[in-house]
């Protein structure tokens, strides 16, 4: 018995941290609210209207996303939002890569920078859309964030992908939730990102 005992005490041991892992990237009522409080760390400026976009794109505080890569495509983002901070496209180029070299497949981006206006257009569509403003604003109106779509990804590319995104924002290079409503991984990168892809890459030289 003593023995049976020890081999299902390993077993739960070995479950244990992946399901707190994953419980990691579940909402709550503090997510938006931790979100900003990293924003404000960050000392970014949350985007009003396209023609601030426009000029943070001049001064390449924002760069442009390309609309399809052959890691990944951005769906139903028009032109003028295809638009993120460097070191939050640094991230979707880097997971995008890691994921097609592993399952062979793209990754599918639902929303990238958005304004204040269109943020209120979604609030009117969706009681459940982030506000435009107060301290549970909406992150994405800072550029660093975005949605990475589970549609078309089967039970072990979402495990990946989950795997990857716990890891980070345990490390504290990142905040991410994994949506159901509307499925996907909304992703806010730290402006520190960078740092820990350095530290990979002297790691690597080593």
């Amino acid at each position: 018995m003593t023995l049976i005992r020890t081999i299902v005490a390993i077993c739960v041991l070995a479950i244990v941290p992946r399901a707190l892992a994953a419980a990691t990237l579940r909402a709550n009522s503090q997510s938006q609210v931790i979100q900003n409080e990293q924003a404000d760390l960050d000392r970014l400026s949350r985007m009003e209207d396209h023609e601030m976009i426009a000029r943070f794109a001049r001064l390449q505080l924002l760069v442009p996303v390309e609309s399809r890569t052959r890691d990944f495509y951005v769906h139903n983002v028009p032109d003028e939002r295809r638009y993120l901070r460097p070191w939050a496209k640094l991230f979707l180029e880097r997971l995008s890569r890691q994921y097609r070299s592993r399952f062979g497949g793209t990754l599918r981006v639902t929303s990238l920078v958005r304004t204040e206006d269109h943020q209120r257009k979604l609030q009117r569509r969706n009681p459940n859309a982030a506000a435009p403003e107060g301290e549970k604003r909406s992150a994405h109106l800072t550029g660093a964030c975005l949605d990475v779509s589970k549609k078309g990804m089967n039970r072990s590319q979402m495990r990946w992908v989950r795997q990857v995104l716990s890891s980070l924002k345990e490390k504290g290079y990142l905040y991410a939730v994994e949506e159901f409503t509307i499925p996907n991984f909304h992703i806010m990168v730290h402006r520190d990102y960078p740092e820990y892809v350095e530290l990979l890459s002297s790691n690597s030289d080593d």
